[in-house]
């Protein structure tokens, strides 16, 4: 195997391993929480918007698959029908997007922090559709579109805006993680 192949398996390794914490870490993030009627305060997104400013983005998807993958498991078919499960579908899409929009760029905090408000909007239009059938509809909870925005977003932007301030700091401040240097 020549250099470069070795180097590029070993960054591709070094990758495969923060995706798999990353992904874990929000798994974990879910038991970190603020109980909230539907959906609860968690940290789960922090480590979603760190998973976009750090991984590539068939990494980010995979890390976050992996959180996905242990809410199935731990949690069976009920997870599907939860509030909460359109968000992480969502957690997908918003770690990818943030990825894919990052490139290889090295972002200011400013632009980092405009980049994570585009995944948090992103959260959002995924999860909350998915939370308004599964409560109006599965549920037949007969929710108003303003009571499904309160329950399933506002409550949750000064907590979401925390997070990403935090997120984006992170980022700058470790603008390489030293264990993916070579």
């Amino acid at each position: 195997m020549t250099n470069s192949n070795s180097n590029t398996q070993s960054s591709r390794t070094r990758e495969l391993v923060l995706a798999a914490i990353l992904g874990v870490l929000t798994f974990l993030g879910t038991y970190i929480s603020i109980p909230m009627y539907p959906v609860p305060i968690t940290l789960q997104t922090l480590f979603v918007l760190l998973s976009g400013l750090y991984l590539s983005p068939y990494f980010a998807a995979l890390s976050m698959a992996v959180c996905l993958l242990l809410r199935l498991l731990i949690g069976g078919f009920a997870v599907v029908v939860s509030p909460s499960f359109g968000f992480l579908i969502a957690f997908i899409v918003a770690a990818v997007v943030i990825s894919k929009v990052r490139g290889d760029k090295k972002l200011s905090y400013v632009k980092a922090v405009g980049l994570l408000v585009i995944g948090e909007i992103i959260l959002y239009l995924i999860g909350l559709p998915y939370m308004t059938v599964i409560l109006n509809v599965y549920l037949a909870k007969n929710l108003s579109a303003f009571t499904l925005l309160k329950v399933g977003m506002l409550l949750f932007i000064p907590g979401d805006i925390v997070k990403l301030l935090l997120a984006a700091y992170v980022y700058k401040c470790l603008p390489q993680l030293k264990f993916l240097q070579k």
